[in-house]
């Protein structure tokens, strides 16, 4: 397991808000925002695997990991779908 997951698990759970993800980037949360509208390779990813509850947006700790660390979320799946994070490093 990578230690860029288990310190983002430890200290926001499994997955991260909006704000707390803009915390992480060091970015405004409405700059964080407008940047995720734009269609690059890294904004596709958060895109892909954020989650709706309610009128609040979640992203998965492992995809926000795999960004950080500079790793595709996709090289990093098994069969399953599940994440390997023996493999991030």
């Amino acid at each position: 397991m990578s230690s860029t997951f288990e310190i983002l698990k430890s200290k926001y759970g499994a997955v991260l808000t909006l704000k707390q993800l803009a915390e992480v980037l060091s970015r405004k949360p409405e700059g964080l925002r407008q940047a995720l509208l734009k269609k690059e390779p890294w904004t596709r990813e958060l895109n892909e695997a954020k989650r709706y509850i309610g009128n609040k947006v979640y992203f998965p700790v492992d995809v926000v990991t795999a960004l950080l660390d500079g790793t595709s979320i996709n090289e990093e799946s098994n069969s399953d779908g599940s994440i390997d994070h023996s493999t991030i490093e």
